[in-house]
């Protein structure tokens, strides 16, 4: 039986080095925003560090950083790195990955505040500003193609790929109809602690793409009524009850981080997946996964 494509490419990926950043108009420039892991540098010869980096974005363009040393960390050379975050008008809190593909080649994924990823090259600042009056731009537009669902005292939800690929309703229904027996399994022992069914629960649905390997990012209106002000542990669930996750809930970048990476690996979680995570608990939830 032919195996996902999409699944052998996720498990390559998690082969390779990574490191994320938060970009920030206040430091966008400054050696410490442009300092490279150590834990990440420690994986690399002098020699390769000695190249330039060649940082790809999922739209084909690309740009070339040179590498330099101060006396306590590497960081990227400021030329390149201004050129990058210029040419993608970054500096508000965008999450970007960079994944090293060998040779100091890097793929970058970038993710904007609202936690949607830019797919294309972002229109020019002076174009968005004249934009503003309410004209949406392709790249809204493409967002709301792919528009990440919340739900609380409604039916189940989904995310729909931006390139408009039609769901079977019939199939999903059926499968969501098993999933939901899942998760009454598992929120039924915990109704005393909660005051309340599952029926009632908070929950939220993500379609998992590439960029989701290394963190989640959760959206914003779902950070801002349903997750916890301060770095918090998070007991995630799978469906059949059997086994769970410690993952930390990050509130600076509002993503689960340490441990996400693990859970990815062992549900196991491929690209097309749809993702409903259902709250049990405050710090505690299921996540139950329907396959495209």
């Amino acid at each position: 039986m032919a195996r996902n494509a999409d699944y052998l490419r996720c498990k390559e990926e998690r082969k390779n080095e990574s490191f994320f950043k938060v970009v920030q108009s206040i430091n966008v420039s400054s050696e410490n925003m442009r300092a490279l892991p150590h834990d990440f540098v420690r994986s690399f010869s002098d020699k390769e560090l000695s190249r330039k980096m060649k940082i790809r974005a999922q739209w084909g363009s690309s740009w070339e950083v040179g590498i330099s040393k101060n006396p306590r960390f590497y960081f990227m050379e400021k030329s390149g790195w201004e050129k990058f975050v210029r040419d993608n008008a970054l500096g508000n809190s965008e999450f970007i990955t960079f994944t090293h593909k060998g040779k100091m080649h890097f793929t970058v994924n970038i993710f904007k505040q609202d936690g949607k990823e830019m797919m294309q090259p972002p229109k020019s600042r002076t174009f968005l500003a004249s934009s503003s009056s309410g004209i949406k731009t392709e790249q809204e537009e493409d967002d709301m193609k792919e528009e990440v669902v919340v739900s609380s005292n409604r039916g189940p939800t989904t995310a729909a790929e931006s390139n408009g690929r039609k769901l079977n309703l019939g199939n999903k229904s059926a499968k969501e109809s098993q999933n939901s027996k899942r998760t009454e399994k598992v929120a039924k022992a915990r109704r005393d602690y909660t005051g309340a069914s599952s029926s009632t629960a908070a929950e939220f649905t993500i379609l998992f793409k590439q960029g989701y390997l290394i963190f989640l990012r959760i959206p914003n209106y779902v950070a801002k009524d349903h997750m916890t002000d301060e770095k918090t542990i998070f007991k995630i669930h799978h469906s059949n009850g059997k086994k769970s996750w410690n993952v930390v809930y990050l509130v600076r970048f509002g993503a689960f981080s340490g441990g996400w990476r693990r859970l990815v690996k062992e549900y196991p979680l491929v690209v097309g997946d749809t993702c409903k995570f259902t709250f049990i608990k405050p710090d505690e939830l299921l996540l139950v996964v329907s396959k495209p």
